[in-house]
């Protein structure tokens, strides 16, 4: 699937595709919780999902009517390194739409209710993530490998987040995301004309900047390889094995290839462990590649308590398979194919092609990353990815949900 976009003076960028009169808005923001300390941990995730529940001339109940009767959908999202606030609508309220927005940034007001149902809400998914075992590990794996920012829930803890005040947020907001330092992209995806793109221009482009400067805290973080227990007194235990992968990249396309082959319910860890050895309730790999200094790869898998020690070796063992032996020319077919499958299902999706435009602009990455992104799966040979086995020589980080 060919993506093809063009841009305002490199600040807001569109992806064309009027086959449905739905457009889809995004502004991403260079801020993630890398700027947070450990006292106000959360801090960044309550401040943009209280952002978007009302506006200074709107409460929560009013807002959302406005929202419900204009068929428009507002959402905000945040992570280690970035965060964004993105929004839908069918394209005739293109003006109504775009206000709303301008109305959320520059015209905010963070209500005391608003903030004390936000952070409810994050307080409550933290709990609930310890309530299943599969969903804490998936979440929490990266605390035996990053010994740095990357190793905390980026909704905070229900310690920090009981601290942070309706004076903490309009500090954080003023100073840190809409620092004239902290780049901003705006991303449209789907219907579209002229119109549209000069008024959100007119009516948001002085929230943008093509100059920018990263905080250097943002590349500054360790990597250690340890063994880590939680303990949540559950009938299951999960397992990560844990090891140093590309950080994104035009190289890290192929190292998805390497991870397709091992995720999927056709793959290795599937196969041997869990279908031929009956150690596994779920298995699988995750590739996380981070934007600066090293990503990682997860072995994830949920045993029984009685089998931990065998499911570790059995692990352990395809690792080392790994190492001795490398990948085949089926393998790598089929994890292509799968790979290419993901990403052809997922573009059709278009906050997904607007997330993907707007971190590739914000992280300065190759156009390819985007336009090339299926060809490079397709060209990516069997020798690449037994060259990227070897990542599996590092020592591994061990994290253990008891």
């Amino acid at each position: 699937m060919e993506i093809k976009y063009r841009s305002i003076e490199d600040k807001i960028f569109i992806i064309p595709d009027n086959s449905i009169p739905i457009t889809y808005v995004s502004i991403l923001f260079l801020i993630g919780n890398y700027m947070e300390n450990p006292s106000n941990l959360g801090i960044n995730s309550v401040c943009f999902k209280s952002l978007v529940r009302s506006t200074a001339n709107m409460n929560y109940e009013s807002f959302q009517y406005y929202l419900e009767k204009n068929s428009v959908s507002l959402s905000s999202s945040t992570g280690n390194f970035n965060s964004a606030i993105s929004i839908s609508f069918p394209f005739y309220n293109y003006k109504k739409a775009v206000d709303i927005l301008y109305e959320v940034i520059s015209n905010y007001k963070f209500r005391n209710e608003d903030i004390d149902e936000t952070k409810r809400d994050l307080v409550n998914s933290i709990k609930l993530s310890r309530d299943d075992v599969w969903t804490y590990l998936y979440e929490n794996a990266d605390k035996v490998f990053y010994n740095s920012f990357l190793s905390w829930d980026t909704r905070g803890t229900p310690k920090t987040l009981k601290d942070i005040s309706r004076n903490n947020l309009i500090s954080w907001l003023e100073t840190k995301v809409l620092n004239s330092k902290i780049k901003k992209i705006i991303v449209v995806s789907g219907y579209s004309n002229e119109k549209l793109e000069r008024y959100l221009y007119r009516r948001l482009g002085w929230l943008l900047q093509k100059e920018h400067s990263y905080y250097e805290k943002m590349k500054n973080f360790d990597i250690t390889i340890r063994k880590k227990v939680d303990r949540l007194k559950k009938k299951e235990v999960g397992i990560a094995l844990v090891y140093p992968a590309p950080p994104i990249s035009i190289e890290s396309i192929k190292f998805k290839v390497l991870n397709s082959i091992l995720s999927s319910m056709s793959g290795r860890l599937f196969i041997n462990i869990r279908e031929k050895r009956e150690l596994a309730y779920a298995i699988t790999s995750s590739y996380d590649p981070i934007p600066f200094g090293n990503g990682n790869i997860k072995l994830l898998m949920l045993t029984s308590k009685q089998k931990l020690r065998e499911s570790i070796q059995a692990l352990k063992h395809e690792v080392y398979q790994i190492l001795e032996q490398g990948f085949s020319q089926e393998e790598l077919e089929v994890a292509k194919n799968y790979a290419i499958g993901i990403f052809s299902s997922m573009l059709q999706n278009r906050s997904f092609r607007s997330a993907i435009l707007a971190k590739i602009k914000a992280y300065e990455l190759a156009d390819e990353y985007l336009t090339n992104h299926i060809q490079i799966i397709k060209n990516t040979s069997l020798e690449e990815i037994n060259q990227m086995r070897n990542i599996f020589s590092s020592q591994e980080g061990i994290f253990i949900v008891d």
